[in-house]
């Protein structure tokens, strides 16, 4: 659930761009991306607005970025990865193409630059646009993925058709939800192939074992932004019933303008009980709308998967990963999946990514 990114850079929204009309990823707006947000290894970089389809079916306007990397594109143009980030907040601040990315993300990313990778990063439904995060939304978070592909191919740069989609955390959850729907939604694109490292997954089974409103367990920040997300894509949910008045306050705050990390440090050292006030009826509830939502479908994905996890993930549990990538493998997938000993939730990025380059290096020849 947790990804804990720190951000940098200006985390001042621009103007709403908002377009009802647009088509799933026509290119709305494109703005040349502020230096100080670049990735190491880019050449040049966009901020765009471009349409996509919300969690209910709505067309509505997603931001992202674009990196284009140093160098001569090959003949057929630069690959490209849609990159799926982690958790990063629900507010329109937190959105990375306007707060910057953390120092893991970035150290990641220049890796797919240096090998010669354009990025598209998506900042989801609701980030830094009009409306509110989806949070956890895996359909909502799929289309905003594929949707930004299309849009940069309307950017006149040398970008092959071929790409993948590569996600941490909540974002890993994102690729699964691409690979099982890119082809109903998206038959056009030559996609190639999913890859996640710790993805959210298997629902009951986590929370059975991370008893998150037990008065013993330490308050879970991405517990709050769950409820968000569900008020969200739920509208007669009401997340109020399921705090207390200081979690009601915090909910307030993350809605606005505090994103992950600064609530995570509000909640450093506190029981679940100064936030939460779920009894188990409410916590069946709850664990009912996420697998409506943001439960990883087992279904039959026409393309390759790679999955990565840390054995010692404190956030994502480490069998429900492995878990899922056995359900998606016994429905016909061909999943790559490979335990990281002793990295933890963000450290499995750094782990897997000599493994994550060599396997896209595969699904692009």
């Amino acid at each position: 659930m947790a990804d804990g990114t720190m951000n940098h850079g200006s985390a001042t929204p621009g103007p709403v761009v908002s377009n009802r009309n647009a088509g799933p990823g026509q290119l709305l707006k494109s703005e040349r991306l502020p230096k100080t947000l670049w990735l190491p290894n880019t050449a040049k970089a966009y901020r765009i607005h471009y349409g996509s389809t919300s969690h209910d079916g709505r067309r509505i306007a997603v931001s992202g970025a674009v990196f284009i990397p140093r160098g001569n594109a090959p003949k057929a143009g630069w690959p490209v990865v849609s990159w799926a980030h982690g958790t990063v907040g629900v507010a329109d601040v937190c959105a990375n193409s306007r707060s910057g990315r953390s120092q893991r993300d970035t150290e990641f990313l220049q890796s797919w630059l240096a090998a010669g990778y354009a990025i598209v990063a998506t900042d989801y439904e609701g980030l830094g646009t009009h409306g509110e995060h989806a949070y956890l939304n895996g359909n909502s978070e799929a289309y905003g993925v594929i949707d930004i592909v299309r849009a940069a191919q309307q950017l006149h740069e040398p970008l092959s058709e071929a790409w993948l989609s590569v996600g941490q955390s909540q974002g890993a959850q994102a690729t699964l939800f691409t690979g099982a729907t890119v082809r109903r939604y998206a038959p056009e694109l030559d996609y190639r192939g999913s890859v996640g490292t710790a993805p959210t997954t298997q629902w009951r089974l986590t929370a059975s074992v991370a008893k998150p409103f037990d008065p013993e367990t330490p308050a879970n920040p991405s517990v709050l932004l769950i409820l968000a997300g569900l008020r969200t894509t739920h509208p007669d949910f009401d997340p109020a019933g399921y705090l207390t008045p200081f979690g009601q306050q915090l909910l307030a705050a993350a809605m606005d303008t505090t994103c992950f990390t600064a609530i995570a440090q509000q909640l450093a050292g506190r029981p679940s009980t100064d936030v939460f006030a779920v009894d188990a009826a409410e916590e069946a509830r709850l664990l009912d709308l996420l697998e409506s939502d943001a439960e990883i479908p087992i279904v039959r994905h026409s393309d390759p998967v790679f999955l990565g996890q840390g054995t010692a993930d404190l956030t994502s549990y480490p069998p429900a990963t492995a878990l899922t990538a056995e359900k998606l493998r016994a429905v016909g997938n061909d999943v790559t999946f490979k335990f990281y000993q002793g990295a933890d939730h963000g450290g499995v990025m750094a782990a897997a990514k000599a493994d994550i380059l060599a396997w896209a290096a595969d699904r692009m020849r």
